[in-house]
């Protein structure tokens, strides 16, 4: 409901001069004059005729010379136009609280400058529009309610400092709080300005404070304005707890919410989530990266891999928006230890979500002890030549470190002599018979975890390998072709099984002989991982004890297949040690705020724990005994990076880890619906302002401005007086022409020549 209020009601007075035009009609009112004539009929007829036409004239010029001193009266009181259920004077003091987002993706930058510092530009425009005696309160919007100016204050300056201070958080958006705690501020309006007033003799400190807080000035709290100014990039996700709970619809409060949105329609962003590591060799392993998109996407990216400081490698992608894309990079973990790894993008307009930071750790080298069953003076006939040379490398390459494998090929007879229990794997290639004594060491060793990979060959007897207990499968007799003119290769494998990682396809390989089997002659808990096309198994795996034993039906060596010279040899091969010696590596990290947590056996409890966070902040950790474990939480993750650890080997992530952000729904950079949160919320109670196309100075400015009326009252006592005038004339002009003729009188004798006019 609106209603029209005078600003200068003394104006109104001005009415009273309605009565001069009523007072100058009367005395000028015409009166009929005696004339003496023997035939008057014709003349009182003549008189009678021009009397109607001047008392309509008149009448007439009466009403618009009334009209137009109303008019002016009613225009010189200055009327607006007011919101009777605000009660809110045009020149009210001003409560406003001004909630500005400083989310992570408000740091978006477009045309050099960011959403955050155009948000806080605007900020500051607006605390600069209000007068001496109007009071502001300032909260930060991210994942929660951060009070920056906690209680509505009058000293401008001071809020307008704190602006400039305040800086981008590393996390996401969530409304609900902050627009909460906004209105709670917002309903002690007229508080602060009242008790700035108010003078408290011999009140200082926090008793004039406590003062301050205690005054409560209600007509002033219901005649002030109350702006709540939320100034935001409209994150899709934001709003989504204020639109579910629904309780601005409900909220008793007069004041208008401001939404003044930064964020450009479709504005791109590429960003990082996760990132996994594939073991391989000493030069293959893999980091996988997984990147999404938002807004346009990303046409053109390039993904850079760090490792230990050193850019390692790069490759090009795309990303379109709702098709993450994974992009492998290879990666060099050759030695034992921890790789601090960032996976980088080229930075995109929000920099922020370009890096992943991860940590990589790598044990102890694996001793890994490979027995040659068909040894050669000539090296390159060494059942074990390929396998050696894959397995150990050689040395130093490009100063990184040797292979994480330690392999030791001995003959079978040297078997004996061997301690199993240091080793993690135990490779049987083309042995014959085994001893009793050996036999019950190698089941021994599975039963203690170990892990046997047991290859055939020329020596291998079906009868001896079948009395194994450890063996996966029951052996029958070789098949294919010796002479090698005709050949076979592998049907299928198990691609989801780890030593088929990283898309390893042995199919290219050709093979001539292999051991045949049954797949269903497959021990209990075994699995056929891969078969020849032929039908027979060619990897077969099964469990022993608390250990794994692998089977490969054909050979190591190029009797029976040019498997050695194929390229998916060498990864293939590190793939399946890794697996049966534990080895898998996995990239480690962490999401913002998550709690790290170190462990160790008991008796490490006493040994401390430092660790020193991205900016260098150090904190010292004293790990508690808790179920026979020496254990430690550290929880400050509240910064995205690399985060260095001082602790004992024995300790989980003792050689750091990385952090990142959650960008599960901050990087998503999709706008709100408005539509959503005007209809969760109270007639008139949330209104929009699009921040990049006009000045959210100058639309509140203007919403504080009184919808003035005079302005139309006196264009409209213009037009009414040039009417007035014109009327005038014609009367005039026609009274000395000798008489005065009405166009619709005219118009309707014609029509009706019956009609006396």
């Amino acid at each position: 409901m609106f209603g029209f209020v005078p600003a200068a009601p003394v104006f109104l007075w001005g009415l009273t001069a309605l009565s001069v035009p009523v007072l100058i009609h009367l005395m000028h009112s015409p009166r009929a004059r005696q004339i003496d004539f023997p035939s008057v009929r014709f003349l009182l007829a003549c008189q009678k005729k021009a009397t109607r036409r001047s008392r309509l004239k008149n009448i007439i010029l009466l009403l618009l010379r009334m009209f137009l001193l109303a008019l002016l009266a009613w225009g010189l009181s200055q009327p607006y136009r007011e919101d009777e259920e605000s009660h809110v004077l045009p020149d009210a003091a001003v409560s406003m609280v001004i909630v500005l987002d400083n989310s992570y993706s408000m740091g978006y930058v477009d045309k050099g400058t960011s959403r955050f510092e155009r948000a806080r530009a605007a900020a500051i425009g607006l605390v600069d529009t209000l007068k001496p005696g109007d009071e502001v309160a300032v909260v930060l919007m991210n994942e929660k309610a951060d009070p920056c100016i906690k209680q509505l204050t009058t000293d401008l300056e001071r809020v307008k400092k704190a602006l400039r201070s305040v800086e981008l958080s590393v996390v996401g958006t969530n409304a609900d709080p902050a627009v909460r705690e906004a209105l709670r501020l917002v309903a002690k309006a007229g508080s602060a300005a009242a008790a700035a007033e108010l003078a408290v003799p011999g009140a200082e400190g926090d008793e004039a404070e406590e003062i301050k807080e205690e005054v409560k000035d209600e007509e002033a709290q219901r005649r002030r304005r109350q702006e709540i100014h939320v100034l935001t990039d409209m994150q899709g996700y934001s709003w989504d707890a204020v639109v579910k709970s629904g309780f601005l619809k409900t909220v008793d409060t007069k004041a208008t919410i401001f939404v003044s949105n930064f964020a450009r329609p479709g504005s791109p962003n590429a960003y990082l989530t996760k990132a996994t590591v594939t073991a391989g060799g000493p030069e293959e392993s893999t980091v996988t990266a997984e990147i999404r998109a938002a807004g346009a996407g990303s046409p053109g990216n390039i993904i850079t891999l760090n490792i230990n400081g050193r850019n390692s490698t790069q490759e090009a992608f795309a990303v379109r928006p709702g098709q993450p894309v994974s992009v492998p990079l290879a990666a060099r973990f050759a030695e034992a230890g921890t790789y601090r790894c960032i996976l980088s993008l080229q930075d995109d307009g929000l920099a922020i979500d370009d890096r992943y930071h991860f940590t990589v750790e790598v044990g102890e080298r694996s001793r890994v002890l490979v027995v040659d069953g068909d040894p050669s003076a000539v090296a390159h006939l060494s059942e074990t030549f390929y396998l050696s040379m894959a397995l150990n490398p050689g040395g130093d390459v490009e100063g990184e470190g040797a292979s994480v494998i330690d392999a030791k090929v001995i003959r079978q007879s040297a078997l004996r002599g061997e301690n199993l229990d240091d080793l993690r794997c135990l490779i049987l290639c083309n042995v014959g018979r085994v001893d009793g004594g050996d036999l019950a060491r190698i089941e021994n060793f599975l039963r203690k975890g170990g892990s046997v990979l047991i290859f055939c060959g020329g020596n291998t007897t079906a009868t001896e390998y079948n009395a194994w207990q450890f063996l996966p499968i029951t052996l029958t007799q070789p098949v294919g072709d010796p002479s090698k003119k005709k050949s076979f290769a592998i049907g299928d494998q198990r691609g989801n099984h780890k030593v088929f990682a990283r898309g390893i396809d042995l199919r290219s390989a050709r093979f001539f002989v292999c051991y045949g089997s049954n797949r269903f002659a497959v021990k209990d808990g075994g699995q056929v991982l891969a078969s020849f096309a032929v039908g027979h198994p060619a990897l077969v795996e099964a469990p022993f004890g608390q250990g794994k034993v692998m089977l490969f039906t054909s050979s190591c060596d190029l009797a029976w297949t040019n498997l050695p010279l194929r390229r998916a040899f060498l990864p293939w091969l590190y793939q399946v040690v890794y697996y049966l010696s534990n080895q898998d590596i996995e990239a480690s990290a962490f999401k913002l705020k998550a709690p790290v947590k170190f462990q160790a056996l008991a008796a490490q409890y006493k040994k401390m724990i430092t660790v020193t966070d991205p900016e260098g902040k150090q904190v010292v950790l004293h790990p508690q005994i808790r179920g026979g474990y020496a254990e430690a939480e550290y929880a400050a993750t509240e910064k995205p990076g690399l985060y260095q650890v001082s602790a004992d080997a024995a300790f989980s992530h003792s050689g750091g880890f990385g952090v990142n952000l959650d960008v599960a729904k901050e990087s998503v950079l999709d706008a709100a619906s408005q539509e959503a949160i005007t209809g969760a919320a109270r007639s008139g109670l949330v209104r929009f302002i699009d921040a990049p196309g006009r000045s959210v100075v100058e639309e509140v400015k203007q919403s504080r401005e009184r919808d003035e009326l005079w302005p139309l009252l006196f264009k409209l006592a213009l037009l009414i007086f040039v009417i007035e005038s014109l009327f005038g004339n014609l009367s005039a002009r026609a009274r000395k022409a000798g008489g005065f003729t009405m166009p619709l009188f005219e118009v309707l004798k014609q029509r009706k020549p019956g009609v006396e006019q």
